[in-house]
C-alpha cells in the first residue's frame, strides 16, 4: 500500500467516527434488578393472582363444607275450604323444623377433604411461581443476550462500514477491483440489517418480559444485571433429596389422603342417615308439641356403587403417585446432565473467545500491512464475532440450564431464595 493510500485510510477511520450517523439508542426508563423483576412478576403475574384466588376459593369450601345441613321448616294451613257462609278460615295448623345429620364421621372426612383442597391449592401456588420464576429469569437474561448481541452487531456494523470507505478509496485510487467494491458494500448492508434483527429481537424480548410482570407491553425499561458465569458444585445425589420436596409431589401425596379419605366416607355412607326436629301442633281441637325422628337407610345397594368408584379413583391416584415419584427423579438427573455439560461449554467458549481476540489483533494488523486482501479479513472478523456470540450464548444456556435444575429441585442453588 503507497503513503497516499495509507493516509487516506487513516484520515477516513479518523473522520468516519465523526461523519457517520450514529445508531440509534433505545429508550429506556427504569432499570430493574433480577430481584425486583421477580418480586413484580410474584405480586402481578396473572397466573399468580389466579392461584391466589384459587386458595380463597378452597378456603371458602372449607367453610361451607364444616357447616351443618341447613335445617328444614315446614309449615301445614288449614281451614282453606268455604263453610256454609262461604267464608274461609285459614289457620296455621302445624309448624315443624327439621335438622337433617348426615351418617356419623362423614362430615368430619369430608373437611379433611376440603382441608386437603386448601394444601393443593398453596402448594399449586409454588408450582406456578416455580414455572413463572423460570421463565422471568430466562426472559431477563435473554434481554441480558439481546444486548450483548446488539453491541457486537453494532461493532460489526462499525468494522464492515469503514471495510466499504477503505475498498472505495483503493477502487478509485486505481489499486482495486469494482467486484471488491461491490462485495464489499454486499457486507456492509448484510451487518445493516443483522443491526436491525438484533434492534428487533430486544424489543420483542423486553414485550414479552413486559406481559409475564403483569404490565402492559410497551412500558420501557431497562436492566442491571450482566451475564455472568456460575461456577456451582453439583451433587446428584443431595439433589435428588432435594427434589421429593418438590410442590407437585405433595400435591399428588395430598391427593391419595384425599381419595382414601373418600373411600372411607363412602362406606360410612352405608350407615343410616337421620333427621331430628320439632313440630307444633294448633289446632282447635288439638294444640300439643311434638318431637321428630326419621332414618334414611341405604337399603337397596348399601352405596355399593360409590363405594366402588372411590376404590378405583384411590387405586388410579396412587398409580399416579408412583409415576411423578419416577417422573422427577428422571427430571433432576436430566437437569443436572445438562447443567454439568453447559459448565464444560462455557470452559471452551471463554477459551475460543480468547483465541478469537487474537485472531482479530493479527487480521487488522495484516489488513493494514496489505497481506490479506478485504475478503479474508471479513472473514476473520465474522469468525470472530460468532465466537463471542456462541460464548455469550453458552453464559444464557448454563443460566438456563441452572433454572431448569432449580426448577426440578424447587430450590435455589443461587444467591436469593427465590423457590422455598
Amino acid at each position: 500500500m503507497s503513503r497516499n493510500i495509507r493516509i487516506l485510510f487513516f484520515s477516513f477511520i479518523f473522520l468516519s467516527q465523526f461523519l457517520i450517523p450514529p445508531i440509534r439508542a433505545e429508550e429506556t426508563g427504569e432499570a430493574l434488578s433480577l430481584k425486583e423483576t421477580l418480586s413484580l412478576a410474584y405480586d402481578h403475574n396473572p397466573q399468580m393472582i389466579e392461584a391466589q384466588k384459587t386458595i380463597r376459593a378452597a378456603q371458602g369450601d372449607l367453610i361451607t363444607t364444616r357447616t351443618l345441613l341447613n335445617p328444614e321448616l315446614e309449615a301445614e294451613i288449614g281451614g282453606l275450604k268455604k263453610n256454609e257462609e262461604g267464608e274461609r278460615k285459614g289457620h296455621l295448623e302445624t309448624v315443624s323444623i327439621v335438622q337433617p345429620f348426615e351418617p356419623f364421621g362423614v362430615r368430619e372426612l369430608k373437611t379433611k377433604i376440603a382441608k386437603n383442597e386448601v394444601k393443593i391449592g398453596e402448594e399449586s401456588l409454588k408450582a406456578v411461581w416455580s414455572n413463572i420464576y423460570s421463565q422471568v429469569r430466562s426472559g431477563y437474561m435473554k434481554i441480558i443476550l439481546d444486548k450483548k448481541e446488539l453491541e457486537l452487531a453494532q461493532d460489526n456494523l462499525s468494522t464492515m462500514r469503514q471495510l466499504f470507505s477503505n475498498v472505495q478509496i483503493r477502487f478509485q485510487s486505481g489499486q482495486g477491483f469494482k467486484n471488491d467494491l461491490q462485495r464489499a458494500k454486499i457486507e456492509m448492508l448484510r451487518a445493516e440489517n443483522e443491526y436491525l434483527i438484533a434492534e428487533k429481537e430486544i424489543k420483542i424480548d423486553k414485550g414479552k418480559l413486559n406481559l409475564l410482570l403483569g404490565r402492559s407491553l410497551d412500558i420501557p425499561f431497562d436492566i442491571k444485571e450482566e451475564l455472568k458465569v456460575e461456577d456451582l458444585k453439583l451433587d446428584l445425589q443431595k439433589l435428588m433429596a432435594l427434589a421429593f420436596k418438590r410442590p407437585d409431589l405433595k400435591i399428588e401425596k395430598l391427593k391419595v389422603d384425599s381419595k382414601n379419605k373418600n373411600l372411607m366416607k363412602e362406606q360410612l355412607n352405608r350407615l343410616p342417615s337421620f333427621s331430628l326436629g320439632f313440630q307444633k301442633t294448633n289446632a282447635d281441637y288439638d294444640n300439643d308439641y311434638a318431637a321428630l325422628v326419621s332414618v334414611s337407610v341405604p337399603l337397596w345397594n348399601l352405596n355399593q356403587g360409590e363405594v366402588k368408584k372411590a376404590k378405583a379413583e384411590k387405586e388410579i391416584q396412587e398409580a399416579r403417585l408412583d409415576v411423578v415419584e419416577k417422573e422427577i427423579g428422571f427430571d433432576v438427573y436430566q437437569a443436572y446432565l445438562n447443567a454439568e455439560v453447559s459448565q464444560k461449554q462455557v470452559e471452551f467458549l471463554k477459551e475460543s473467545v480468547e483465541e478469537a481476540n487474537e485472531l482479530i489483533r493479527l487480521a487488522d494488523l495484516n489488513y493494514r500491512e496489505g497481506e490479506i486482501d478485504f475478503i479474508n479479513y471479513r472473514d476473520q472478523v465474522k469468525t470472530a464475532t460468532e465466537t463471542k456470540v456462541r460464548y455469550y450464548e453458552g453464559i444464557f444456556n448454563l443460566d438456563q440450564s441452572i433454572s431448569e435444575l432449580e426448577r426440578a429441585i424447587y430450590g435455589s442453588l443461587r444467591e436469593g431464595e427465590f423457590l422455598k
